[in-house]
This record gives C-alpha cells, structure tokens and sequence, in this order.
C-alpha cells in the first residue's frame, strides 16, 4: 500500500478579521430606537412652542373681542342717537321744511278696481291717515 501523501493545509496568515454582516433586522432596530430618541425631544419641543404661539394667539383675540365689543357699544348709542324721533322731526322740520298735513291736506286717492283694491293696502292706507290726523289734533 502507498502511502498517501496528504496534503497539508496551511493557515493563512492572521490579518486582521472582518466582523461578520449583522442581519437586517438588528440594523433597522437600531435605526428605530436612534430615531425615537432623536424624534421625542423634537416632538416635545414642537408641542411647547405651538401651545406657546396657541396662547398668544387666543390673547391676541381677545383683546379685539374686547375692541370690537366697545366699538358696537359705542356705534349702538350712536344709532340709537341718530334714529331719535325727535331728531329726525327737527331736521324734517329745519332743514327740509316739512310738517304735519292738516286734514284738508290730505288727498284721498282711489285704486282702480282690480284684483289688487280688495288686498290689505287699504288697511295699511287707513292706519296711517288715523295716525296722521290724531298727531294733528294732538
């Protein structure tokens, strides 16, 4: 029998070793908890500085409530004061030159008979002339 001649495996050489690939999964874990701990002090800084604007804005508002609500305080008394009857006569009065009609004044005009004559305009017509006559005799 020969002998077999073996083969004698070498070692190479030490160098220096490549570390082994990590999986996947552990490197998209990493990623995550790097990205919770960037993001949560984000997040927490971003929710201070819109409840920050948020309260500056509402005081902002509230003084134009507080503005605005004195400004139609202020033009009610001034309507009020403008839509006075009295005012409104005097000025009739003074300025235009009108007056009361006295009776003899006053012209009665007929409607044409139609369908319109019997609606509820001559109530309305026969109001205002009672109206006219007693401040007349008033």
């Amino acid at each position: 029998m020969a002998a077999k001649k073996r083969k004698k495996y070498t070692r190479k050489p030490a160098g220096p070793r490549k570390p082994a690939p990590l999986p996947a999964r552990y490197v998209l874990a990493g990623i995550a908890v790097v990205s919770l701990i960037v993001a949560f002090p984000l997040l927490t800084v971003w929710k201070q500085v819109y409840i920050t604007n948020s309260s500056r804005m509402q005081d902002r508002l509230a003084d134009s409530v507080a503005v605005l609500a004195q400004e139609a305080s202020r033009l009610r008394l001034a309507a009020e004061k403008l839509a006075a009857n009295e005012r409104i006569e005097r000025i009739a009065r003074e300025s235009l030159g009108l007056e009361y009609p006295a009776s003899r004044q006053l012209v009665i005009v007929r409607p044409a008979a139609g369908p319109r004559a019997s609606s509820l305009g001559g109530w309305r017509f026969l109001t205002v002339l009672r109206k006219s006559l007693n401040q007349e005799q008033g």
